[in-house]
């Protein structure tokens, strides 16, 4: 898997640096290219390069499209997944916030991408120890979700399984027990039961 992500990175270096020559320092496309690198530095542990790449997109998106496009959210997002992943919380919750706020304005509160932000919430949340908003914003996701995929989706059994664990963190083994077996149902169902979740 590691080479695997050392020739993406390689990949996107290249692209960035052709971007950069051909398109300039400030275009859409160059956004991309750092969004793109900020990514595989996030997915590689090295996540003070991640910041720095994703800030890099963010500032372009902010210039070129505005503080309340979807890819300004989308970057809002990326922030929020790094700062999550090195613990701080309260800065994640800040992005995924504004990730939020233009997504409910641009998509409606019933877009799929609303209910991936309320996930975003829930996971922050649930990395705090404050398991009533978790449930709160897996809650919201999971009905927009259970109307736009329906109920034998396998992001519906990743919900179910998101709120068994944090029902069981919160001391509510029936609750728990009751979507970790939801959970399950959908996962053999649509996975079987060899595979590995």
């Amino acid at each position: 898997m590691k080479g695997d992500q050392d020739k993406a990175l390689k990949c996107h270096e290249k692209a960035l640096k052709i971007r950069l020559d051909k398109l300039g320092s400030d275009h859409i496309d160059v956004a991309n290219s750092y969004n793109n690198m900020g990514n595989v530095y996030w997915i590689i542990g090295e996540y003070n390069k991640a910041i720095e790449y994703h800030k890099k997109a963010l500032k372009i998106r902010l210039d070129k499209l505005g503080s309340d496009h979807v890819d300004v959210a989308n970057s809002y997002d990326n922030m929020g997944n790094v700062y999550l992943k090195i613990g701080e919380y309260d800065r994640a919750i800040e992005y995924y916030e504004k990730s939020l706020k233009i997504k409910l304005d641009k998509l409606g509160s019933d877009h799929i991408d609303v209910a991936s932000s309320y996930v975003n919430l829930g996971s922050v949340y649930f990395s705090k120890g404050e398991y009533n908003k978790t449930i709160e914003y897996h809650e919201k996701s999971l009905k927009i979700k259970l109307d736009k995929l329906g109920s034998d989706h396998i992001d519906v059994a990743n919900l179910y399984n998101n709120l068994g664990a944090t029902y069981q963190n919160n001391g509510e083994y029936d609750k728990a027990i009751e979507y970790h077996k939801k959970a399950l149902k959908i996962r053999l169902d649509k996975l079987g039961s060899n595979h590995e979740n």
